[in-house]
C-alpha cells in the first residue's frame, strides 16, 4: 500500500479515528487503526475497542497503490501532528511502515492485520429512526448526563437508555440520585429500548455535533448492536444486557416552591461557590428561597471559611431551606444551557426537577442532600433574608440533635452504592 497524505486534512481523520482506540486492553489489534485503501481512491479508516467502533471514509488522502494495514493509532498520530512537512508519503508491506515526511523519514513496526477484530456490519439490522444529526447530538448530551463511570453492577448507571417510540428519540441516565431525560421528535420505524454505554455515546455526540440538520442520521439495531449513520460515518455500540429502571413510576409532579432564573447566571454563581464547597467531603451547599424573591446560597468549609451569595429572582410559593451536591446541581444547569431554566422544588426531602421555560424536551432531576447543623445557615447569616418567615422548628431540633455519625451518614455515597440491591432510583 502506498498513500500519499495532506497532513492537516488527514491528521483530522486520523484522530477522528483514534479516539475509539483501546488503551486499557492487552490486545495489541485494539490500539491500531485498520487503513484501507481502494483502487477507486476512496480509504477508509476503521478503529474499535471491542465495545465500540468507528467507520468512515478519510479526506486528505490520494491512493498511489491500493492495500491495507493496521497501523498503531497514538504513535502514527504523533508522527502526523510533529511533522515538518505538509505532504507525506506513506507505504506499508506486511510488517514495516515508511513514513516519508521531506527530509525525516521514519521505519516503525505495524499490527498484524489479521490480528483486527471484525467490526459489525449494520447491513442485516433493522432501521429505528432517521433524525437530524445535531438533535440526536443534543439528546445523548443532555440524556446522558445523569449517567455515572461504568462499573459491573448494577450495569445500567453507566449507560444511557436510548428508546424510539411514538415520533419521538428519548434519552435517559440515572445514577440512583439523579436522573436526566431528554427528547426530540423524528421519524421513527421500530419502536425499541436499548442500554448503550453513556461514554460511547458522549465520543458519538462530540463527532456529530458539527454536522448541519440537514445531514440525516439512521439509527439501527440487531440484538447485540446499535449503529449510528450519517454520510460517510457509521459508528456502532455493543448494546448491555441490563434491565433499566421504570424510571415513569417516579415523575411525580408535587411541587411547594418554584424557581425561575437563567441557568447561565446560576450556574456562574455555583461555580464561585464551589470554590469553597469542593473542599468539603460532602460537596453540599445549602440553597434558601424565599417566596419575596431571594435565593441565598451558602457553603462552609470549617477550617477555609464561608461563601455566600444573595441573588435577586423570581420565587412562588413557600418559604424553603435545602442542600445539595454543589456539582450534582451544576450538571443540570450546564445541560440546561444558558436558557430561562423552572426549578421545582418538592420540599426538603422530595424531588427538586430542572426544565427550561416552555419546554418539555428535558427534565433533570436530582434528590437533596440532608442538611447538617455545620452545613445548614446559622440565623445570624439569615438575617433580614426571611424577615418575619421564622425558621421550622423541626429542621432546628434536627440541628441540635445531629451526632457526628449522623453527619457522616449525610454525606453523598459514591455513585450507585445506594442502588447496588434495588432496581429503582432513588428518588
Amino acid at each position: 500500500m502506498k498513500l500519499e497524505l495532506e497532513r492537516q486534512d488527514f491528521l483530522k481523520a486520523w484522530q477522528t479515528a483514534e479516539k475509539f482506540t483501546s488503551v486499557k486492553t492487552a490486545k495489541d489489534s485494539t490500539r491500531g487503526i485498520l487503513i484501507t485503501a481502494a483502487e477507486d481512491n476512496s480509504v477508509i479508516l476503521k478503529a474499535t475497542d471491542l465495545n465500540t467502533s468507528i467507520s468512515f471514509k478519510a479526506k486528505g488522502v490520494n491512493v498511489i497503490e491500493p492495500g491495507f494495514a493496521v497501523i498503531p493509532a497514538s504513535m502514527f498520530g504523533e508522527m502526523l501532528k510533529k511533522s515538518a512537512s505538509e505532504d507525506l508519503v506513506l507505504e506499508v508491506n506486511s510488517e514495516r511502515g515508511l513514513l516519508n515526511a521531506g527530509r525525516q523519514k521514519t521505519r516503525f513496526a505495524v499490527i498484524q492485520s489479521e490480528e483486527f477484530p471484525n467490526i459489525p456490519e449494520s447491513s442485516g439490522a433493522d432501521t429505528l429512526c432517521e433524525i437530524p444529526a445535531p438533535l440526536l447530538a443534543t439528546v445523548i448530551t443532555e440524556g446522558s448526563s445523569a449517567a455515572s463511570q461504568p462499573q459491573d453492577f448494577p450495569k445500567y448507571l453507566g449507560t444511557c437508555l436510548i428508546r424510539t417510540s411514538e415520533g419521538m428519540i428519548t434519552g435517559v441516565s440515572t445514577d440512583g440520585k439523579r436522573l436526566s431525560l431528554s427528547k426530540s421528535p423524528c421519524n421513527v420505524f421500530k419502536d425499541e429500548d436499548m442500554l448503550l454505554l453513556a461514554p460511547a455515546l458522549r465520543e458519538l455526540s462530540k463527532t456529530i455535533s458539527g454536522y448541519s440538520e440537514e445531514d440525516i442520521l439512521r439509527v439501527l439495531a440487531d440484538s447485540s448492536t446499535a449503529w449510528f449513520s450519517v454520510g460517510d460515518i457509521e459508528f456502532s455500540v455493543r448494546r448491555v444486557e441490563s434491565t433499566f429502571p421504570k424510571f415513569e413510576r417516579i415523575l411525580n409532579a408535587d411541587v411547594s416552591t418554584t424557581l425561575r432564573i437563567n441557568a447561565g447566571d446560576l450556574s456562574s454563581a455555583l461555580e464561585r461557590i464551589d470554590i469553597i464547597a469542593k473542599t468539603t467531603t460532602a460537596h453540599i451547599m445549602a440553597m434558601a428561597l424565599n417566596p419575596g424573591g431571594e435565593l441565598r446560597i451558602t457553603a462552609r468549609a470549617p477550617e477555609l471559611g464561608t461563601s455566600s451569595e444573595t441573588i435577586q429572582t423570581d420565587i412562588q410559593g413557600g418559604y424553603l431551606q435545602l442542600g445539595f451536591n454543589v456539582g450534582f446541581f451544576l450538571d443540570g444547569l450546564k445541560a440546561l444551557g444558558n436558557k430561562q431554566a423552572v426549578i421545582e422544588f418538592s420540599g426538603e426531602e422530595g424531588q427538586t426537577r430542572m426544565k427550561r421555560e416552555g419546554s418539555d424536551n428535558f427534565l433533570y432531576m436530582l434528590m437533596p442532600a440532608r442538611l447538617t447543623a455545620q452545613d445548614a445557615m446559622t440565623e445570624e447569616e439569615i438575617g433580614d433574608f426571611t424577615q418575619n418567615i421564622e425558621e421550622p422548628q423541626e429542621l432546628q431540633q434536627e440541628q441540635q440533635q445531629d451526632s457526628p455519625q449522623e453527619q457522616e451518614q449525610s454525606q453523598p455515597q459514591e455513585y450507585g452504592q445506594d442502588n447496588q440491591n434495588n432496581t429503582e432510583p432513588q428518588f
